[in-house]
């Protein structure tokens, strides 16, 4: 938004194309006076994809689709840094060259994510096999020309950058609870888990003596 914002005409995220962010040049259809922007955060996402897998690696299992999860995941990387050193403007067969196997990658790699962790971790499955889905029919509809191509194509590659918010977002709050968040003591809330009730009205385990003899 803040580098379509800059356009002389209105930039319309249903019509127009996110490499048109991208183009270094001035045309008639297309003039994006923050390219380098754009350009320079395809490269910072490419970067941060490749950090993320090296994380990511620790919570798979090894085996076979490891490896191709992995290797997904270094062609997802250097493919979105290469559409910021590449834009469109470069030419047709350059730029597709350089989006194309980040593409096709990113639905593929959802998807073996879904499956490598169904027993194991539900959630962060179910979670892959629904961004797997948004992003697959996405771009099915952007090839059949169902929808304008700038609002399919946001269909089939936004579910990836979402799945990698959230994800990382988890994994960093689970590492911080067993970490940082072990050395604070929070037992000072422990009055506070208290019904309101039973702070009102406490009870005693002893029996209350009275305090007039009884007369028996």
């Amino acid at each position: 938004m803040f580098t379509a914002s800059a356009w002389s005409r209105p930039y319309s995220f249903a019509q127009d194309s996110i490499s048109s962010l991208g183009v270094t040049s001035c045309e008639v259809d297309s003039c994006s006076p923050m390219h380098d922007v754009m350009n320079s955060t395809f490269v910072a996402l490419g970067v941060l994809t490749l950090v993320g897998a090296f994380f990511l690696h620790r919570h798979i299992r090894n085996g076979r689709s490891k490896k191709w999860i992995l290797t997904l995941a270094v062609v997802i990387a250097v493919s979105t840094a290469a559409t910021g050193l590449f834009p469109a403007n470069d030419g047709t067969i350059t730029h597709w060259s350089a989006v194309l196997p980040g593409f096709v990658a990113r639905h593929v790699v959802l998807v073996l994510i879904a499956w490598h962790l169904w027993n194991e971790r539900r959630m962060v499955a179910l979670w892959s096999a629904l961004c797997a889905l948004v992003g697959v029919v996405g771009a099915i509809l952007m090839l059949a020309q169902t929808l304008h191509f700038g609002l399919g194509e946001r269909l089939a590659l936004y579910p990836m950058p979402a799945w990698m918010a959230v994800t990382g977002a988890a994994v960093l709050l689970a590492l911080a609870r067993r970490t940082v968040l072990r050395r604070f003591d929070f037992s000072w809330l422990g009055y506070l888990s208290i019904p309101l009730r039973d702070r009102r009205k406490p009870t005693s385990a002893l029996p209350l003596t009275p305090l007039v003899p009884s007369s028996e």
